[in-house]
């Protein structure tokens, strides 16, 4: 099996950046390129006004993160692809992971059930129902506040 392209989409959070270790020892393994992406949330459905500059700002500060993200790494022989994109969440990943040919998609979750997943639903779960390759998900370790290992 190869896989020559695994997508990292990340929300920032600490569920995402535990599964980046995942995808980095993946990408790392497999001699993979390595697509991070954040998608800024702006619902279709959303009534029209000017919001350009609030999106800019959005858009600017994912892509500071994703690049602070980069250089925490930047000791491995992983190649990046950083984007941004701007729309609703799983629809902007599986369509990353359509054009680029992606062989894997490793993405954290929030691990929430019951009213909270009803009303919020799940990224990940339109993600692994919609994406056309594998999606691995990663849930974070057991208890609250609990910050993945870092290697030294």
């Amino acid at each position: 099996m190869e896989m020559k392209r695994i997508l990292f989409p990340t929300d920032f959070s600490e569920n995402s950046e535990y599964a980046f270790l995942y995808a980095l020892a993946f990408a790392r393994d497999f001699g993979s390129e390595l697509y991070l992406l954040h998608v800024v949330y702006f619902p279709p459905q959303m009534p029209e006004f000017d919001i350009g500059r609030v999106l800019d700002g959005l858009v600017k500060r994912a892509e500071r993160n994703l690049k602070k993200l980069m250089q925490k790494t930047a000791e491995t022989q992983v190649s990046f692809h950083p984007e941004v994109r701007v729309g609703a969440e799983y629809q902007e990943i599986t369509k990353l992971a359509e054009k680029e040919k992606i062989d894997l998609i490793v993405m954290g979750t929030h691990g929430r059930t019951g009213l909270a997943h009803a009303f919020l639903g799940s990224v990940a779960e339109r993600v692994v129902r919609y994406a056309p390759c594998p999606v691995l998900t990663v849930k974070p370790p057991q208890g609250k506040g609990v910050k993945p290992k870092k290697k030294r």
